[in-house]
């Protein structure tokens, strides 16, 4: 609402408006490469009643945006003596001001997000850290890079300085003063505004490590992952004795790069138009050679979520597992008692006949065998793990997909019969129309800058999702006219030589005129509004799309979605503690089952195993042939032997690679690259064969050590018991791999303010 000068004296701020506590105008996003595309507007902090430091919101407002005298408030905050007004300033208590010269200046309180990246607010509580990029040869104009705690990507913002009336009066005063310069010494400039009036509100820590991130409010861990690198009293003596040596670059690398690429990792998710902004010229040139290397951003570029994961927790992860292994370490003694007993190095490898013979690949489980699977009235005839061996097994033909994948996703009970079935696919279709109707029916909603971003979010990840597949090809209208002929050219459809897609059809991602497409926008909206704490992310249009594919029913592809995210939810998380924890429990597995490779894995710093992020988050998706994705899922689905048999199956990976890893890779990029490279170049069937044999073993280790723990506390009773640290322990986590229970983690309530994805 416009500012009433007179007014806001003394009245008290309501629920939509915010109080100015700081602006800087001249502020731009720079959507294009193009001057003309730049979008001037305001940054600003600002303040809801009452509300406390950390919820201090952060914003860029586009001029366009603002009325006449909004515009003049912004204007009067950003010209005001900023230093003076910020030490009159009550933080935290009071919105008034103890010098009484000015009244409040009161504006609506800014939008969430644009979904056209005019505008963003984030409070401070939600921002981990901001890079600063001040002005130099070939950047021009400095700028800001904030990193969210959630890993959602805001714009650069550019101050303009020679355009800004507060910096090139406070310049003026400088040069007066003969000061230019800045707080810190260097060359004055807009940003410094910015950090001094935030330093007022939040804990503001520069990265000793990286100098040009500034940590905000961190947590001691954010800290002890951005501490110096501080040599040992002892390797300094020893140091003094020795010749002098040029550093070890690619040590320097190895250690460096989970503590710095936090920030230099977002440079890799940048939108396509900011592709300018994706080096840095200001960071230090180890740090860039990090970040350039193809095989990080190529998991970067296809998901934000590995380039957070990649930032935030792969260093913790990689500490914990270090800690577990200290832990739960087994000892030579104990693993050659269990080399001895499975026979490793045997033609069998540790297993019976029997298991090995199970353990064979089968053909597909055709329609007619399905049929057999039912009796008259359309319930199974045989039990429940006998269908699932079957699939686990063999897999489904196509055809067979349509229905069997609706048991294996529990939309129908495995004892239900035809007719029960039928009743409810018709409750699904209702059910399905009713959460639809309620975004469907309210238009306040749909007029929600929340719900215009989820909407954005899915359209345009809609539009780049298995585009290959003839379902989701737009026909291309050509012109056609006979030769000599007098009458108007005619359209018709396109062959298949001809490209199919529309030309504008990546310009404007709303406009999805592809019918299949469009229903899958249907219902990841319903499914917006059925998971309401866990919106949409990026990803799962890629677990949408199989499911869309084989059902082509709305209804019914919306239910198998929604079960099918109960088991994915964790990937997807605000936290990201579920993708954290599958890739602990994975880094333990590797250790217990392959402990040579893991000590190599160790000398390439790779042991974050941060290869396996996109594996792992949208399930082997984009790592196999269309065919072999279904055939894996349905497998997967089963949970025959385990519930996260899909950890047993990356561990395959890396057990069938591993003597090309030991004998030939030795850094961390060739690890990287290597695993990579992989994708579209693995045999599914070898894989989910050593993936079974794997688990097996693994079932039979522990098995070994818990009879080897009985054993210790029958023949020594009393000296033995469960906290002695002379029985073998085996790590909670390792020991739920041998359950089917589903591992489902939910996302919690959505706090006000913050967006999706």
């Amino acid at each position: 609402m416009p500012v009433n000068k007179q007014a806001t004296r003394k009245k008290s701020i309501s629920s939509n408006e915010v109080e100015l506590l700081y602006t800087k105008s001249k502020a731009y996003l720079h959507p294009t490469t193009s001057k003309k595309d730049n979008i001037p507007g305001y940054l600003s902090l600002s303040r809801s009643a009452n509300a406390a430091n950390r919820d201090i919101i952060i914003s860029f407002m586009s001029e366009k945006q603002l009325s006449s005298e909004e515009l003049k408030a912004y204007e009067n905050v950003d010209i005001a003596d900023l230093q003076d007004d910020l030490e009159a300033l009550k933080l935290g208590g009071t919105n008034s001001r103890s010098s009484g010269k000015q009244s409040l200046n009161v504006v609506s309180k800014p939008p969430t997000s644009s979904a056209f990246g005019l505008c963003f607010s984030i409070p401070i509580s939600y921002v981990y850290s901001i890079q600063v990029r001040k002005p130099s040869v070939g950047w021009w104009f400095g700028s800001i890079i904030i990193n969210t705690q959630d890993g959602e990507k805001l714009p650069i913002v550019f101050f303009h300085d020679d355009e800004s009336p507060s910096t090139l009066k406070n310049q003026k005063v400088r040069n007066q003063r003969f000061d230019p310069f800045g707080d810190n010494g260097e060359m004055y400039w807009g940003g410094q505004d910015f950090m001094n009036a935030l330093g007022k509100f939040a804990d503001v820590q520069k990265s000793s490590v990286e100098p040009s991130v500034y940590l905000i409010n961190p947590e001691s861990n954010d800290l002890r992952n951005f501490a110096p690198f501080k040599e040992s009293k002892t390797a300094k003596k020893e140091g003094n004795s020795e010749p002098f040596k040029l550093p070890d670059v690619n040590k320097f690398l190895a250690n460096a790069k989970w503590k710095v690429l936090e920030t230099v990792a977002t440079f890799s998710a940048k939108t396509r138009n900011q592709v300018l902004d994706l080096v840095d010229e200001n960071a230090p040139m180890p740090i860039k050679q990090i970040i350039n290397k193809p095989e990080v951003q190529k998991i970067g570029n296809e998901f934000d979520s590995a380039r957070v994961y990649l930032a935030k927790w792969a260093a913790q992860v990689k500490e914990e597992a270090e800690e577990a292994h200290r832990k739960y370490q087994l000892d030579d003694e104990i693993y050659n008692k269990i080399n001895k007993e499975l026979g490793v190095g045997s033609s069998t490898e540790i297993l019976t006949d029997e298991e090995v013979s199970r353990t064979s690949r089968r053909k597909p489980l055709s329609k007619v065998e399905w049929e057999g699977l039912f009796d008259f009235s359309g319930r199974l005839v045989i039990s429940i793990d006998e269908v699932k061996d079957r699939i686990f097994h063999g897999g489904l033909e196509d055809c067979v997909r349509g229905e069997a994948w609706l048991f294996l996703l529990n939309v129908y009970p495995w004892d239900s019969s035809s007719e029960e079935r039928v009743t409810l696919r018709n409750s699904f279709q209702t059910a399905y129309e009713e959460i639809k109707l309620k975004w469907v029916n309210d238009e306040d909603k749909r007029n929600t800058e929340f719900w215009k971003d989820q909407k954005h979010r899915i359209e345009k990840d809609i539009n780049r999702t298995d585009r290959n597949l003839a379902i989701f090809q737009n026909k291309k209208k050509v012109s056609i006219s006979s030769m000599g002929s007098d009458q108007l050219p005619t359209t018709r459809e396109s062959s298949p030589e001809t490209p199919d897609e529309a030309d504008d059809d990546e310009f404007d991602v709303s406009n999805i005129t592809n019918s299949h497409l469009f229903k899958m926008r249907e219902i990841l909206l319903t499914y917006n509004e059925h998971n309401v704490n866990l919106g949409y992310v990026q990803g799962m249009t890629d677990l949408l799309s199989p499911l869309y594919v084989t059902f082509q029913d709305e209804s019914l592809t919306f239910w198998a979605f929604v079960n099918f995210m109960d088991r994915m939810e964790r990937n997807f998380l605000r936290d990201q503690s579920g993708m954290k924890n599958q890739m602990l429990t994975l880094n333990e597995l590797v250790q217990f089952m392959l402990p040579d490779l893991f000590k190599h894995l160790e000398k390439c710093e790779s042991t974050d195993l941060y290869f396996f992020f996109r594996m792992l988050l949208v399930l082997f998706k984009r790592e196999f042939e269309w065919s072999n994705v279904l055939s894996l899922w349905e497998i997967l689905w089963t949970d025959y032997y385990s519930s996260q048999f899909h950890l047993f199956f990356a561990l395959a990976v890396l057990s069938d690679n591993e003597r090309i890893i030991r004998q030939n890779l030795g850094r961390f990029d060739e690890v990287l690259k290597y695993m990579n490279d992989l994708s579209m170049n693995m045999n599914l069937n070898h894989l989910l064969i050593r993936a079974e044999l794997l688990f097996l073993r693994f079932r039979r280790m522990i098995d070994i050590i818990d009879r080897e723990n009985s054993l210790k506390k029958i023949n020594n009773p009393g000296i033995y018991d469960d906290s002695n640290d002379s029985l073998i322990k085996i790590s909670p986590a390792l020991r739920e791999l041998l359950s089917k229970k589903l591992v489902i983690q939910k996302e919690t309530e959505r706090p006000e303010g913050v967006g999706g994805g």
